[in-house]
């Protein structure tokens, strides 16, 4: 009787592959399609080629989508992750996207080293601050989309991204736990601070989505009168605004425009809008369902020796081990 074929032999008739010699554009091609968890903590498992080029090769950094990834993991961890992916990039990352982690302190770290960042999106994000975010827009000078939704963050943001940001064409900045004006006094909730800011900064823009907003009519006037290049204009839930004749006009030369009582149905984080019961809008969603159909893998990467120490962290020295194995 013949012995069986030792432990991780190719079977008889099975062609046997070395993955470690993968052509180095198709590997990264396959790490192309892998998010930044994957790549940080599990590609390198496989072999030294591999981990080399994981490490070494800034092109698949160059897009990061961290989204979700505050709901899975620590925030200290999260922040961690990210801050090794903007090494990696080394200079040459394009857009950074990411939700809940993100700090003042993240945000400059990026800055400093992602002057080529093309798109920003940050939701959720509540220790990011007006100071922290003008102080970041400084080292974006080729930002051309900034995307920030649900971060606390109102007034004079505008004025300050729109000087730093010269070539940015779309601009999202939306609001929550807003309420029609049926529900307040008139002119309580009234605040043109920021559609003054876009007017005065940001002449270049195509895009413009401002949900539960609380600009006036006036202020949407001086946006319609200095953004002359706006191609989508998405106003929902800016009770301030009445649509008279003048705004009318002024819109029709938009291509897509939104109003303020216009269904929120295709807007990404609609399930995160505090119901009002409002009978002109379709505000009464369920907080609680997983609109968002966020799918995550079961990680088994441990990050428990993670170093609490700032520097550490900042290099990304908790995923950069030595390439020896």
């Amino acid at each position: 009787m013949s012995s069986p074929p030792p432990t991780g032999a190719a079977e008889p008739g099975v062609e046997s592959r070395d993955w470690a010699e993968m052509p180095s554009d198709a590997l990264a091609a396959v790490f192309g399609k892998l998010d930044v968890t994957d790549l940080l903590t599990g590609a390198g498992l496989v072999c030294r080629a591999w981990r080399r080029l994981a490490a070494t090769d800034p092109t698949p950094w160059r897009r990061v989508d961290m989204s979700h990834q505050g709901d899975i993991m620590e925030d200290d961890e999260a922040e961690a992750m990210a801050r090794a992916a903007v090494a990696r990039a080394a200079g040459t990352m394009e857009a950074f996207w990411a939700d809940s982690f993100v700090t003042d302190g993240l945000l400059l770290y990026i800055s400093e080293r992602a002057s080529s960042l093309k798109s920003l999106q940050l939701s959720m994000c509540l220790n990011v601050s007006n100071e922290g975010i003008a102080e970041a827009m400084k080292g974006f000078p080729q930002l051309e989309e900034l995307d920030i939704t649900f971060c606390s963050l109102y007034g004079d943001v505008c004025a300050s991204v729109g000087k730093a940001c010269p070539e940015l064409k779309c601009f999202r900045l939306n609001e929550r736990y807003t309420f029609p004006m049926d529900y307040a006094a008139p002119g309580v909730m009234d605040d043109d601070t920021g559609a003054l800011g876009i007017a005065s900064n940001m002449p270049n823009l195509r895009e413009l989505q401002l949900i539960g907003n609380k600009l006036t009519n006036d202020g949407l006037m001086s946006i319609l009168d200095h953004c002359q290049h706006l191609e989508s204009l998405d106003i929902r839930q800016c009770y301030s605004i009445q649509m008279d004749d003048a705004l009318k006009s002024k819109c029709a030369r938009i291509r897509d425009v939104k109003l303020p009582h216009d269904s929120i149905s295709d807007f990404k984080y609609r399930a995160y809008i505090v119901s009002t019961g409002y009978s002109g809008s379709d505000l009464e969603v369920d907080m609680y369902d997983d609109l968002l159909d966020v799918v995550t893998d079961d990680d088994d990467a441990d990050f428990d020796d993670m170093d609490d120490d700032d520097d550490a962290c900042s290099d990304g020295a908790i995923y950069d081990d030595e390439f020896d194995i």
